[in-house]
């Protein structure tokens, strides 16, 4: 049985009120739950609704239904069980079952995931599934992944993120000057969009909102359906289609709860989370489309830009990164270039 958790906390640090709310099960034809069933937590900074929610419950559904209902899935999604880098540690430690993050994410645990954090590294969305998916470099992240105690089941396509602000449309690298756009916890994520002439500021995804509505950050860079489903359009009135981040997300499950489940269980959880990535990356351009009416039909305003200009502002700091890279992360960006453009 899927459940997805919801709790609320008290204004005292620690102090935690639980309820929670079965929202979605099975259909009528899965399996029944085993009375034994191995339970799956599932943590999460996107909410429970949109298209990452909706991924997740069907994920959720695959597992059950690849198991024969010998794992039973619970979503506790709005960072109810910690932000990104808290959840990956609950993966290591394995307090935490899965999670998903960011590729950029797991650069908190190895300098190599912070290749992720290059501009204008893929195409687009899709291109990034192609790449990683590839059994080239998936090779070389999944190993990465495992020494640090995360296995990859799935990878889901973010799309193109782009700078949603309050101050003004943006156009150029000039129009960005003094305005302050939150990132992922990323150094280097922080670095590109300061080169791109805004200031770059990390920040945990569950302090974005607020942030903005009370002007500590101008804005932030994000996806479509991401800005949609938590309502950016509410406090940003400008987005600005500077595609420079093509970040996917990687679906992960702790390889200490990996190892510790049967064969026929590890089977089940690497077809549902084939599945996931299928059924997932299906729905997500349509999305894309859908959300940036959303976003025009709630007043926001957005604009393409001069891509050119972006591209040559940002290209010292590549070549810089490029230049001071471990010999590892050159073999993996050596090798993400080639399969992207067809060798």
């Amino acid at each position: 049985m899927i459940q997805i958790r919801r709790r609320r906390f008290t204004a005292t640090l620690g102090a935690l009120i639980a309820s929670a709310a079965l929202v979605g099960a099975v259909s009528a034809s899965s399996p029944a739950q085993a009375a034994d069933a191995v339970t799956l937590k599932f943590s999460a900074v996107f909410p429970a609704g949109g298209q990452q929610g909706d991924g997740a419950v069907q994920l959720g559904k695959y597992l059950e239904e690849y198991s024969d209902g010998k794992i039973a899935f619970q979503l506790f999604p709005s960072s109810q069980l910690g932000n990104k880098i808290q959840s990956l540690e609950g993966l290591r430690n394995g307090s935490i079952e899965m999670t998903e993050a960011a590729a950029t994410d797991l650069g908190n645990f190895s300098d190599l995931w912070s290749i992720f954090a290059l501009p204008f590294l893929f195409n687009d969305g899709a291109d990034a599934i192609r790449v990683v998916t590839d059994p080239r470099v998936a090779k070389i992240l999944n190993e990465d992944a495992e020494a640090n105690g995360f296995k990859i089941i799935a990878w889901w396509n973010m799309g193109e993120r782009s700078i949603i602000n309050s101050k003004r449309a943006v156009n150029s690298p000039e129009d960005l000057s003094g305005i302050k756009i939150r990132v992922m916890q990323s150094p280097m994520l922080a670095k590109a969009i300061t080169a791109m002439g805004a200031t770059g500021v990390p920040m945990a995804w569950g302090e974005v909102y607020t942030a903005v509505q009370q002007g500590v950050i101008d804005g932030l860079e994000n996806s479509p359906p991401v800005i949609a489903v938590n309502k950016f359009y509410e406090v940003a009135d400008y987005y600005s289609l500077t595609q420079q981040f093509i970040i996917p997300d990687p679906q992960m499950i702790s390889t200490k709860v990996f190892d510790s489940l049967s064969p026929e269980l590890q089977d089940a959880v690497m077809k549902a989370g084939e599945a996931s990535q299928k059924d997932f990356n299906a729905k997500w351009e349509k999305a894309v489309a859908s959300d940036i009416q959303l976003l025009k039909d709630k007043g926001v305003k957005v604009n393409e830009v001069d891509k050119a200009a972006f591209r040559k502002a940002v290209q010292p700091l590549v070549d810089d990164y490029l230049a001071s890279a471990d010999e590892k992360t050159k073999a993996l960006y050596d090798t993400i270039v080639t399969v992207r453009d067809g060798g």
